[in-house]
């Protein structure tokens, strides 16, 4: 494949994506949505960090599970989730866990 292919390609693929979340959000701007829809998108977000997480939380480098290899990164998430409940903001619990995070990985085998 040629570099302006590629180029081609992911110009292609930003046009479509952007098109379908506008046809979405444009589509829906003016209107009102059931109480329950309202409650179900709010948990769009947690669940979306979770399927982030969980992944480099429960896996060792080879696809398995291993939670011993990965100590220091749910002992860091742990902590970052009991701040996040606690003080509101992204910016502490961001920190906070990111602090942990190398403490625990110089600290903790793993």
């Amino acid at each position: 494949m040629a570099a302006w292919q590629g180029w081609l390609v992911v110009l292609v693929m930003a046009v479509g994506t952007f098109a379908i979340r506008l046809s979405v959000l444009g589509g829906m701007h003016d209107r009102t949505f059931p109480p329950w829809v309202v409650r179900a998108l709010t948990l769009v977000l947690p669940a979306m960090f979770a399927a982030i997480a969980a992944p480099m939380l429960l896996l060792a480098a080879d696809g398995s599970v291993n939670l011993a290899a990965n100590l220091p990164k749910i002992a860091a998430a742990l902590v970052t989730l009991f701040v996040a409940m606690r003080w509101r903001g992204y910016l502490t619990p961001l920190i906070i866990g990111m602090v942990v995070l190398h403490v625990a990985e110089r600290v903790m085998p793993g």
